[in-house]
């Protein structure tokens, strides 16, 4: 009976100080490919490839995707780098950050262990979604992909998260420079025009 109760212990002990790891964005994150259906894979990949093309202008060096095993690269020509998938939607980093988040949800069972996946995975998941490819013809043959990437990903969400807003990214063409990694503007944006019509007033 001692033995039973040491055990169990032991169990509750080590349950209770199993703690989510800190990440510094979502490209550090990784999961187990077995963990997801090999269906819900391919269309990660082929979600992750259209909206590579989208982020480097259909003008990529690198746009390479392993359902097998998740591996992906994405590499614009016009700078040689990969722009900034951790912060849209429909990439590779969103949806192993997303369903690495639903894996701690489902492993924990204490309020604190759901805001700890919630503080330390979730925060690092992108909202934001990937302006619309205007420059490419060839979004048609592969929106079903997309559409099962937006599906799977959308049942990994919580319900609470599942009320948030969203917010709308626009495209314009212009000859003006345009950051090379494409992250979203933010609220800061507003504050910089109004400041900036101010300026131009004075």
């Amino acid at each position: 009976m001692r033995s039973s109760f040491a055990i169990l212990a032991m169990a509750v002990s080590a349950v209770s100080a199993q703690t989510v790891k800190t990440y510094k964005d979502s490209l550090e994150m990784t999961i187990d490919p077995n963990s997801v259906d090999l269906t819900t894979r391919s269309g990660w990949c082929g979600a992750q490839q259209n909206t590579c093309d989208t982020l480097c202008n259909d003008d990529t060096t690198k746009n390479n995707c392993n359902d097998d095993t998740l591996n992906w690269e994405c590499t614009c020509s016009s700078n040689s780098s990969a722009p900034g998938l951790q912060y849209y939607t429909q990439t590779m980093p969103t949806f192993i950050c997303e369903e690495l988040f639903a894996q701690c949800i489902s492993q924990t069972n204490t309020q604190k262990g759901s805001e700890e996946c919630k503080t330390k995975i979730r925060s690092e998941c992108a909202t934001q979604n990937p302006p619309k490819n205007v420059a490419s013809n060839d979004d048609d043959t592969s929106s079903s992909a997309t559409d099962t990437a937006t599906a799977s990903a959308s049942s990994t969400q919580s319900s609470s998260d599942a009320s948030g807003t969203a917010e709308s990214v626009s495209t314009t063409s212009s000859d003006a420079f345009a950051a090379p990694t494409m992250a979203p503007a933010g609220k800061g944006a507003a504050a910089a025009v109004a400041l900036g019509m101010l300026a131009y007033l004075i």
